[in-house]
């Protein structure tokens, strides 16, 4: 998948996400400017159990699967070892993923 130039690698299809998330490192990494996007308030729970505070919602379009999707993403400080995080409706509405019963 791509954002305007930058290819976005090592994206993570986790079934039981329920956000769109893309650490901070990478945000930066793909020059989004977010100077006009307010913070954000929200605290989720991570797959661990722990709190984490999500920093700013974005919108932007990701290029994928030959199609472009205007895609909400959950900015977070943390450093996973995955690029972007998404959830499997979205997999689901790009043709990625052909069926939720997999």
């Amino acid at each position: 998948m791509r954002y305007k130039d930058y290819t976005i690698d090592k994206v993570l299809l986790y079934n039981s996400s329920t956000l769109n998330v893309l650490p901070k490192y990478v945000m930066d990494v793909m020059v989004v400017d977010s100077t006009h996007i307010p913070p954000n308030t929200i605290t989720v729970r991570a797959y661990d159990g722990s709190p984490k505070q999500v920093a700013r919602t974005i919108e932007i379009e990701l290029f994928i699967n030959l199609q472009v999707f205007l895609v909400t993403l959950q900015m977070m400080d943390i450093h996973p070892s995955y690029n972007m995080l998404l959830e499997r409706l979205l997999m689901y509405v790009v043709g990625v993923m052909t069926s939720f019963l997999h």
